[in-house]
Order: structure tokens, then C-alpha cells, then sequence
């Protein structure tokens, strides 16, 4: 298990989660990812694929792009989907874009480069 602090005032909704996850031992992780799945909209997407469902690939705002399976967006349940708020997600098409942490970065290291 890790311990990272970040000071309260710079933690939004989704860094809060993702330290409770991090925070998490892996047998408490896998269950709580499994809770995430029971709700994740990926599954009932448009853009979710035949090839997707066989690979059991799903909630890809956690796990990251799907880079076998999905390629084109076909619209996009991502922010009606219960988790969007009950993580502090900011973006869509994870399917297709990655996880919300590798966004978040992306987008910071844009920021800086400015």
C-alpha cells in the first residue's frame, strides 16, 4: 500500500478516488474495480465493439484505451454514465483517448509547454 499526500486544495473529485484506489491493497483494488464495471455504460456504448465485448474490455476511463478492438467513435455514453460523476471524470471516448489519468497529464504537460 502507498501513502501519497497532496494537499487538499489542489485535489479534485478524481484525485481523491484514484488515492483511495492507489491506497488500496490489490485484492481491494480488483474488488473495486469489478464494483466499477457492474456500472460502467462502456458495454452499452455505440462505439463498444463485437471484438470489445469478447476481450471483456470495459471502463476504459481506469484501464486505459482499448488499442485492438475500438477505433472509431461512434458516439459516446461516457458522461451519462454513473461514474463520470461519481469519479470526477473531465473527459469522454476514453475507448479511444486513455484513461482519465493519462488525460489529465497529457493535458498538463500541454499547459507547461505553453
Amino acid at each position: 500500500m502507498h501513502s501519497v499526500t497532496i494537499p487538499d486544495e489542489h485535489m479534485d473529485t478524481f484525485d481523491t478516488r484514484i488515492l483511495e484506489l492507489i491506497d488500496k491493497s490489490g485484492t481491494e483494488q480488483a474488488i473495486a474495480i469489478s464494483s466499477m464495471k457492474k456500472v460502467c455504460t462502456c458495454p452499452r456504448c455505440p462505439t463498444h465493439t463485437t471484438c470489445a465485448k469478447n476481450a471483456q474490455e470495459n471502463l476504459f476511463c481506469i484501464t486505459g484505451r482499448s488499442f485492438h478492438c475500438i477505433s472509431d467513435n461512434k458516439g459516446c455514453l461516457c458522461p451519462v454514465c454513473p461514474l463520470f460523476l461519481q469519479l470526477g471524470l473531465s473527459a469522454d471516448a476514453y475507448c479511444l483517448r486513455g484513461a482519465e489519468l493519462s488525460v489529465r497529464y497529457v493535458k498538463d504537460l500541454l499547459q507547461r509547454k505553453v
